[in-house]
């Protein structure tokens, strides 16, 4: 079997396609397929490289997607967070006004979706791919969207490609896409001849497929659902005893936006807690990307360098070190209800406590960690009472766990094994 996989987004990315796609196009080469990837070099990736038998091409998104990457922010939070430096610099200012004018134009016209342009070189490349290597195989993964554009495309020009069409992030019900006005029916329009002629497409949960179903009741044999994806590993993710019963170690891992995934309120929170228990050490580390959620920290700049620690991405191995040093991990809900949270897997998977900041009334978030025994939810309409407070800190300094062997059964439906087989399943149309 001949697979082709097409994702914006794919290894060495530190993100859940990049991520999800790279463990499961490497399992199914170990057993024995042929695996081919194409991606967006997003001006910083080679053009080609084979990574552990899997080979991945890369092409690019032309003039303005390059230029779109060259000055894009990656912020470090000692650089630009402390208390101690209130310019950003000449280069950030310059890069925020370029980002200004992206927003303000570009942003407010391309369709369907930001990484359109790369759809003029993916297809060609695709094309000839399937054709010299013999594919039968066709995957595509959104998001972005211009995955399936770009599927669609291939579907009619070599019909007789299976095609799987995999949606991680939803596009015709999601309002934050690209500008709806303009294009609200074109997204229904072209999503519907998506899952028309894609041969299978697969959503994460049943209430996405449910969604879809809605939408368009008479494929709803065309739909399937799996999972977002944790690899196990060996790793010893508990804390050795604590030297100072008086410090609590939280941990955050990711990207948070003020639009989607706000920290607001969980600053809020812990605002007022640090300051109701004074005599305790908080320590709150961040690691990913907040660009678009600097002035939101800002407004505690009291906290910013005390208890708030805020850094860039790290490595896998830094990751769970990371995690291993903390006594509770922290999420934010996302304010997308048709999204499955696939850090929340890797939280779990730790044995960690969960303290879950839902972002809205349906957050995803709470179907997740229903059966984790281990997480306290902070929910939207929740107050900022003392009995919050207090509830949150007896949560903090709670002694409870849980065994491998119950996470393992938690978490069944999202190892690797079971995802990529399912995938597997389905596209050899054994499901």
């Amino acid at each position: 079997m001949k697979i082709l996989i097409i994702s914006y987004d794919f290894y060495p990315e530190n993100k859940p396609n990049a991520y999800r796609w790279f463990n499961v196009a490497k399992r199914w080469k170990d057993a024995g397929m042929e695996v081919f990837v194409i991606s967006a070099n997003k001006n910083q990736f080679l053009s080609y490289e084979e990574i552990d038998g899997i080979k991945i091409y890369r092409s690019t998104e032309y003039f303005v997607g390059n230029i779109k990457y060259k000055h894009r922010e990656n912020i470090k939070g000692e650089n630009h967070f402390s208390k101690h430096n209130n310019s950003l610099g000449l280069e950030m200012l310059f890069k925020r006004g370029i980002k200004k004018v992206y927003d303000f134009t570009w942003s407010k016209f391309y369709w369907p979706d930001y990484s359109f342009l790369w759809y003029f070189s993916a297809v060609p490349l695709a094309s000839k791919i399937i054709e010299e290597h013999k594919i039968d195989k066709l995957i595509t993964v959104s998001w972005t969207f211009t995955s399936h554009i770009i599927g669609n495309k291939l579907k009619k020009r070599y019909p007789f490609l299976y095609w799987l069409a995999d949606t991680i992030d939803i596009f015709s019900f999601n309002g934050k896409i690209n500008n709806l006005f303009l294009y609200n029916k074109r997204n229904r329009s072209i999503e519907e001849k998506v899952f028309r002629n894609a041969d299978c497409n697969t959503v994460l949960t049943e209430k996405i497929k449910q969604k879809y179903v809605d939408f368009f009741p008479e494929i709803q044999h065309k739909i399937a659902v799996n999972h977002n994806v944790y690899m196990p590993n060996s790793f010893d993710y508990e804390k050795e005893n604590k030297q100072d019963s008086k410090t609590i170690k939280l941990l955050f891992l990711g990207t948070l936006t003020e639009e989607a995934r706000s920290p607001k309120r969980m600053l809020a929170v812990f605002d007022r807690l640090i300051k109701k228990y004074s005599e305790y050490n908080f320590i709150l580390d961040f690691y990913g990307e907040f660009t678009d959620t600097i002035d939101s920290f800002k407004e505690y700049q009291h906290l910013l360098d005390k208890s708030v620690f805020l850094n860039g991405f790290i490595s896998r191995d830094e990751v769970n070190l990371a995690i291993k040093n903390s006594d509770v991990l922290l999420n934010v809900g996302n304010k997308n209800e048709f999204q499955e949270p696939s850090k929340l897997i890797e939280y779990m998977y730790s044995g960690k406590k969960i303290l879950n900041f839902c972002s809205i009334e349906a957050d995803t978030s709470l179907e997740l960690v229903e059966k984790y025994p281990l997480k306290f939810n902070v929910y939207s309409d929740d107050k900022y009472d003392e009995n919050l407070l207090t509830n949150i800190f007896d949560f903090l300094n709670s002694s409870e766990e849980i065994d491998k062997e119950s996470l393992k059964i938690i978490l069944k439906d999202y190892l690797l094994d079971e995802v990529a087989d399912r995938y597997l399943r389905i596209i050899k149309n054994e499901q």
